[in-house]
């Protein structure tokens, strides 16, 4: 009776854990359904921003900004949208950009920015914008150009949002400059009056706060970056190209991460060691990627998309794990027949060995087993002397008025009839109990031993 309760509850269990996930499963279609409609109207289903920069098919490069700060990996398009992405979004062994997040609006993102007047001047004019670290802070700087605006640039505090007044570019020549992680330093690139690539290092004058205002200059002049004699490495030469060979790559931006240069130039993205800057001479292999191979444009997944997801990852689990309780429970209830099984072949064996077991503890008779041969022992013996009382009365009752003694099993028994008294003996297991076989004792025949003259009467 237990064991069938007990496998009707867990039945029941079961039951209801089923309709649980039916009823979830339907809602994950309904919910799939309105999804699958939002996404045919109104969300996208590519990050299209990210593919205007890896698609280079010879129109403007779609990037105003690009550098990592210590914390971040930070790429500004000149439509202003924002990639605020991890610092290991990079990967240097195989020389790719992920942009795995959302592009953001500048004036979601940054609206402090986008807000200010001056950025509002000045947003049409930008000479120059790179990201840059100071002592205090992660910032974007953005500079103009005396020859195209009075208004000079703005830098904005990352971290600590509030705008200040930035720097003017007052030569001529067109310069890119690139974003460094160390403190208050940054490159500076350009093409000479015969079209060879230079660079330059430049770097915070008097502090290395950039909210002091102070000014940036030169912190090594610029040289001039050659190719060795092979045209596969490359140099940096102080008095211009003794090979005769100068790079005359079209730089339009570019950033330092992890030891290396990476230089955006017209069709290829540039890329060598950092060190050919400071061991001048010294020639390095540059190796040169794709934009569609460099940039690897993740996407992003839309809210409804996040939330059916989710939906589907728990009703999956939910499912698993049903299937877990059902196994447990169908082990517990197999464990839990076969011990009732087993304790029913106990209770059976105990209770035939009490009755059927012969002899135990050294060969004697175990108690119950004595007691019933006593019992039977005591029922024989007494039918037998009933017996023998019968036939004792039967042969005393020919001759009224005699007196007739007898043995019974061994023993005397004295039968009164009347005044004459007589000795009477059986047989009966007479050889048994002396010891002596008598071939007479198995007839049961009465014999008259002895009279005494003393005796009034006589057997006739």
């Amino acid at each position: 009776m237990i064991l069938s309760n007990w496998t009707i509850n867990i039945q029941t269990l079961i039951i209801i854990i089923i309709d649980m996930c039916t009823i979830l499963m339907m809602m994950m279609a309904n919910e799939i359904q309105t999804d699958d409609f939002k996404l045919t109207t109104n969300a996208p289903k590519k990050d299209e921003i990210c593919e205007s920069i890896r698609k280079r098919n010879g129109t403007k490069l779609n990037i105003l900004a690009v550098g990592r700060t210590p914390t971040r990996m930070l790429l500004i398009t000149m439509d202003f949208y924002v990639y605020d992405v991890p610092i290991d979004s990079i990967d240097s062994a195989i020389n790719k950009l992920y942009l795995r997040t959302k592009p953001i609006p500048m004036s979601e993102k940054y609206p402090v920015l986008f807000n200010d007047q001056r950025f509002q001047q000045i947003k049409n004019v930008i000479f120059n914008s790179f990201i840059m670290t100071d002592a205090d802070s992660e910032w974007i700087c953005i500079t103009t150009r005396r020859s195209e605006t009075d208004y000079h640039g703005i830098n904005y505090n990352i971290l600590h949002p509030f705008v200040f007044q930035g720097w003017v570019f007052n030569f001529q020549w067109k310069e890119v400059l690139i974003s460094r992680i160390e403190i208050c330093l940054f490159y500076g690139l350009r093409h000479n009056n015969q079209g060879n690539l230079e660079m330059a290092s430049y770097k915070c004058y008097h502090s290395n706060h950039i909210r002091s205002g102070n000014s940036i200059g030169l912190a090594k002049g610029y040289r001039s970056i050659c190719f060795d004699s092979t045209g596969q490495k490359i140099s940096i030469e102080n008095d211009g190209c003794q090979s005769g060979n100068p790079v005359r790559w079209p730089v339009l931006k570019g950033f330092t991460d992890g030891g290396k240069f990476y230089l955006f130039g017209e069709y290829y993205i540039y890329i060598f060691d950092e060190n050919i800057f400071n061991e001048e001479g010294s020639a390095y292999p540059v190796k040169k990627r794709n934009y569609d191979s460099f940039f690897n444009c993740g996407g992003y997944i839309p809210s409804g998309q996040v939330s059916r997801s989710l939906f589907v990852w728990i009703v999956v689990i939910i499912i698993v794990l049903l299937m877990i309780l059902m196994m447990i429970l169908m082990c517990i209830l197999t464990v839990h027949r076969k011990r009732i099984h087993r304790s029913s072949i106990i209770h059976a064996k105990t209770t035939r060995s009490g009755f059927e077991s012969s002899i135990v503890n050294g060969g004697r008779p175990s108690n119950n087993r004595s007691m019933m041969l006593s019992k039977i022992a005591s029922m024989k013996s007494g039918n037998s002397m009933k017996k023998l009382s019968s036939n004792s009365k039967n042969i005393t009752s020919n001759k009224p008025g005699s007196i007739s003694r007898r043995t019974i099993g061994g023993s005397r028994a004295v039968i009164s009839c009347g005044s004459t008294p007589a000795t009477v003996r059986t047989g009966v297991d007479r050889g048994a109990n002396s010891g002596v076989n008598n071939t007479n004792s198995n007839n049961n025949r009465f014999k008259c031993l002895t009279t005494t003259r003393n005796q009034s009467s006589r057997f006739r």
